[in-house]
């Protein structure tokens, strides 16, 4: 009974029904968001919508930022359930011309240490498919649109942070740097930035274009008339990038170079926005990656007995239940003697000694 009348129903703005402002489109904000003519009248409204997703929020150490994607979660999951994790699909066409012919890198600083760049041609820019929309919202980012929209959900697929960059407004070339001191640079949010030789800058060769790891230059950003984009997936210095969001702004991003990258991964993102932007955005996409490599991706080997685990542990568990630990965690053995070494894959850079390897144990068998 609403002021002694029977209602049997309300117009609801997204607002009213618990969608958080953040994620509305400036029309849904100033009036009522229209829903698809087969919309079932008496139906929930976040159901029909599919925001009605359970979200696990996942309480994370430091040391494991290889846990900040979807893959480094199905990673820790198959372990716990003995399951093999799918490969992603990193399938998709390509063009004759090959980005190398025309495009260029330049790395003039020791913080960048591998920089890919691939070339998306005559996008469409539209609206996300609702899929990847609900899961940036789930993960508490904003969609904008599907060009945008997809460098955030290939990071939180692999953690690999991307950036893209409106291909007409370069110069053929990216190059990183560090910054001039009281060199300026305006970011995507607007705000003019004044830098210092602690920042790790991306320019086009003549001026700073964005802030390496934070944020992106507004210059350059992506816009509703783009055609043409540069794809860039990094790895730079997490130290410098901390020194510079503490400055500017602590973002998605900056959090996951900040933790440590997987070289390895990096390579498949790139892939990954490709395969997206020819799905969603019907890019064409240019043959070949401008590549800058020098950064060490080979697996590691590390030694240890089962008598140590066993000691440290205060335990009595069996060679074959180690290895078998092992190797639900992707981990490769080799037993000689009374040592095994094991071979950990470049996801987990966050293990290194023999110690790493116990509390692994530890923590599986705590798991059970």
């Amino acid at each position: 009974m609403i002021r002694g009348e029977e209602s049997n129903g309300m117009i609801c703005s997204l607002s009213e029904i618990g969608i958080d402002s953040k994620f509305q489109s400036e029309e849904d904000k100033t009036g009522i968001h229209i829903l698809e003519e087969n919309a079932k009248v008496g139906e929930d409204p976040i159901k029909y919508m599919g925001l009605d997703d359970e979200i696990i929020d996942f309480d994370l150490t430091a040391n494991r930022g290889d846990l900040l994607s979807v893959l480094g979660m199905a990673y820790e999951l198959g372990a716990i359930y003995d399951k093999k994790v799918k490969d992603i699909d990193l399938l998709h066409s390509e063009e004759k011309e090959n980005i190398n012919d025309s495009f260029k890198l330049d790395i003039k600083t020791d913080n960048c240490k591998l920089f890919l760049a691939k070339k998306a041609m005559n996008i469409e820019i539209k609206e996300s498919p609702d899929f990847i929309k609900n899961r940036l919202i789930a993960s508490g980012i904003r969609p904008i649109n599907n060009v945008v929209d997809i460098s955030n959900y290939v990071m939180l697929e692999t953690g690999q942070p991307l950036h893209f960059y409106d291909a007409d407004k370069l110069k053929n070339k990216l190059e990183v740097r560090q910054a001039n001191e009281n060199e300026s640079l305006t970011t995507l949010d607007g705000i003019d930035r004044c830098l210092s030789k602690e920042d790790i800058v991306i320019s086009d060769g003549s001026r700073a274009i964005g802030l390496a790891g934070v944020m992106g230059g507004l210059d350059t950003e992506i816009e509703n008339n783009t055609k043409n984009v540069v794809i860039e997936a990094a790895i730079f210095d997490g130290v410098r990038v901390r020194i510079t969001s503490k400055k500017i702004v602590r973002s998605e991003a900056s959090n996951r170079f900040e933790k440590g990258l997987d070289p390895n991964r990096t390579y498949i993102a790139a892939e990954r926005a490709c395969v997206l932007l020819e799905k969603y955005a019907n890019a064409k996409i240019l043959k070949g990656t401008a590549i800058y490599d020098n950064i060490e991706k080979e697996d590691k080997n590390i030694n240890i007995t089962l008598e140590k685990i066993n000691r440290i542990l205060g335990g009595d568990i069996s060679e074959k239940e180690v290895i078998d630990i092992f190797g639900r965690l992707g981990f490769k053995t080799k037993l000689q003697k009374d040592v095994i070494t094991v071979t950990v894959p470049t996801r987990r850079i966050d293990i290194e000694i023999e110690e790493d390897l116990i509390e692994e144990v530890r923590t599986y068998l705590r798991s059970k």
